[in-house]
């Protein structure tokens, strides 16, 4: 039975089936029947619902995902009633004999919201994604030769833009998730005909420098036409290829090359010293992983990694995280959960998720807000759910860094680490293959330095912090960590100060729990800081007087200024200038307020993007400002406004703009 096959075969057998149905998203979208009858699918947005529901592999999709995948995060007014006339119209496409008071049994309501479940259909993304999967396989195996035609076989199957013309966010990510697969998947393509020696046939060599000038940014793409050349013995072209591709990273990028092309360039300019085709090693014997509960003992949110490999090697991040313990992170163990019911119900019902894909779950919100710890919370209710253990890896030090951490941790010595993002990810993932393991990866700054480490194994799941939502990972959930609100507030400064520092005082405290507006940093550092000193006092704490409290929320070598002085770091000058002119415009400004601030009415009034010192354009402030939200400073209100909070305008005006 294939994906779309329910528990028992029903609702989707016989005649109603429709068996051999096959979809072509890899371009235009299409349908045909078995017989090669064409079938209409209606208008663009109604074919971007028939794609939704047909990548999710015969799973329900919920309303509410729907309209986002639609409509995004402002739906339409009448959205949901535009919605169920698609639904209504595919009904009628899928099952025409259907009477009209009859239930659906194809397209069918669940779980507020739709299924659709087919008969095996053919799905060319499906072949894709599994023709890369066979030839990874493969290549892995040694067999070379058979990696090379199915990888071929499956990049047959492009037929141009995926989903091309349709609308929406789900649309918007399938296109850039397949179009880095296709590229990753010419890349490892042309390796393979360098394996071969294919690289002989001129038409190849062509192909590959096309390849490589429309994709200039692509080092391993120029780092397979430099080896093509110099073994064509054109190893002046070589290096003019290098040579280019510096100058393209300056001046795009600001970068230089990294360690893995600049290793080629030396062993091509140093005499007689033999240039390799890189190629991905095997897997080394595989780690006894031992269920995380069997560790040691659970390891501070400080720590980059952690996994129970049994006996860790000793290069390794050695000490496992212990899923049957709470983290030790930012707040006690219970207490700083206050209030998270909602966002904790929905991490457990991603994590709990039976479909085929790998569930992963983004939570997203500014700097304090507890994200690393709901993750590690949940992670801890869902031991049972990954008896193989929980990898841990902080993406501060980029992909390659963070490989290393999961690598060490499955059991990888450092001296046997292949070079290169990768060859790491590849071997990563093939480490994790039957495997039921649970990753964290906390402070994920973009999409492209996140999806080399997330699982690809069926029964794995990854849980990603980030400060922002311009993560783009396919198919994953968005939890978006507020503010808490007062109640939990207090249960949160309460537990850290204790039941007696808030009998003593509890006006002063209710007036400190209001000026940590909801931040649970804030909150914890401020409860730890009364408990600790017993003749400091909430009055004064929370007085406005000295440098602000900000200066005063800090404790055990914490504080929220350090949280907020890191994630400032990550912006560009611009963006800092806009943050700068912006912090004391009232809630719910926009990008039209923000440019005259920053254009003249902010303290930073007088400077320019542009190097001629001409005035910010409204389209430039908007992209400023949805930088300042990327990173976490910032946060979305209705209809296109933006606020600040409080604790961040505090930062900004005591610590940012000049006196």
């Amino acid at each position: 039975m294939g994906a779309y096959g329910g528990a028992d075969g029903s609702g989707i057998g016989g005649a109603g089936g429709l068996p051999g149905l096959r979809f072509r998203m890899l371009g235009p979208m299409t349908a045909h029947a078995a017989d090669g009858t064409p079938l209409g699918l209606g208008p663009n947005q109604q074919r971007a619902l028939l794609a939704v529901l047909l990548l999710r592999r015969g799973r329900p999709a919920p309303m509410a995902d729907l309209l986002g995948a639609l409509w995004g995060e402002r739906p339409p007014p009448r959205a949901v009633g535009t919605l169920r006339t698609y639904v209504s119209r595919l009904r009628t496409l899928f099952e025409p004999e259907r009477p009209s008071r009859a239930p659906a049994r194809l397209l069918v309501s669940a779980s507020d919201g739709y299924a659709l479940r087919l008969r095996d259909p053919f799905l060319d993304i499906a072949e894709f994604e599994r023709g890369i999967a066979e030839a990874a396989r493969l290549r892995t195996a040694g067999a070379t030769g058979d990696a090379y035609r199915t990888l071929g076989e499956a990049l047959a199957l492009w037929a141009g833009t995926p989903l091309a013309g349709l609308p929406g966010p789900h649309a918007e990510t399938q296109r850039d998730r397949l179009t880095e697969m296709w590229l990753t998947a010419r890349e490892d393509h042309f390796h393979g005909a360098l394996e071969l020696g294919l690289d002989r046939d001129t038409a190849a060599v062509a192909d590959l420098r096309a390849f490589a000038a429309e994709h200039p940014l692509r080092e391993r793409a120029q780092a397979l036409l430099m080896l093509a050349l110099h073994r064509a013995g054109r190893s002046g072209e070589a290096l003019a290829v290098y040579g280019a591709t510096c100058d393209t990273l300056a001046r795009e990028l600001g970068t230089g090359p990294g360690a893995e092309l600049a290793a080629l360039h030396r062993r091509l300019t140093t005499p007689a010293a033999p240039v390799p085709l890189p190629r991905p090693p095997g897997p080394p014997p595989r780690a006894a992983v031992r269920p995380a509960s069997a560790g040691a003992g659970a390891r501070s949110d400080a720590q980059a990694c952690g996994c129970d490999p049994g006996r860790p090697a000793p290069d390794a991040p050695a000490a496992p995280y212990d899923t049957d313990r709470p983290s030790p992170g930012p707040g006690p163990a219970d207490g700083c959960f206050a209030g998270r019911a909602a966002e904790t119900a929905l991490l457990d019902e991603v994590l709990a998720g039976t479909g085929s894909g790998v569930p992963v779950a983004v939570l997203t919100g500014m700097p304090g807000i507890g994200k690393t710890a709901l993750a590690a919370r949940a992670a801890a209710r869902s031991g049972p759910r990954f008896p193989d253990g929980v990898l841990r890896a902080g993406l501060g030090g980029g992909s390659a860094r963070a490989l290393a951490d999961l690598l060490g941790a499955l059991g990888v010595p450092a001296a046997s680490l292949p070079d290169g993002v990768d060859a790491r990810a590849g071997l990563y993932r093939s480490l994790l293959d039957g495997r039921r393991v649970l990753v964290l990866l906390d402070d994920a700054p973009d999409t492209a330095g996140l999806l080399p480490l997330l699982p690809a194994a069926p029964g794995c799941a990854a849980l990603v912090t980030a400060p922002g939502r311009g993560l783009v990972v396919p198919g994953a959930r968005l939890v978006d960590v507020p503010e808490l609100d007062d109640d939990a507030a207090l249960l949160v400064l309460g537990e850290a100060a204790g039941e007696r520092r808030l009998r003593e005082e509890p006006d002063a405290v209710r007036d400190l729990v209001r000026q940590c507006a909801g931040l649970p940093l804030a909150l914890h550092l401020a409860g730890t800081r009364l408990r600790q000193e017993p003749d400091l006092t909430a009055a004064a704490l929370a007085s406005p007087d000295g440098g602000g409290l900000t200066a005063r929320l800090r404790a055990g070598g914490r504080s929220v200024e350090d949280a907020f002085r890191r994630r400032c770091a990550t912006l560009a000058p611009a963006a800092l200038r806009m943050l700068c002119a912006t912090v004391t415009a009232p809630d719910g400004f926009g990008p039209a307020a923000a440019a005259a601030l920053l254009n003249g009415g902010g303290p930073h009034g007088a400077a320019r993007s542009a190097a001629d010192g001409a005035a910010v354009p409204e389209g430039e402030a908007a992209d400023l400002i949805e930088a300042i939200v990327d990173a976490g400073l910032l946060r979305p209100a209705a209809s296109g406004r933006y606020r600040y909070h409080p604790l961040v305008r505090a930062y900004a005006r005591h610590r940012l703009t000049p006196a």
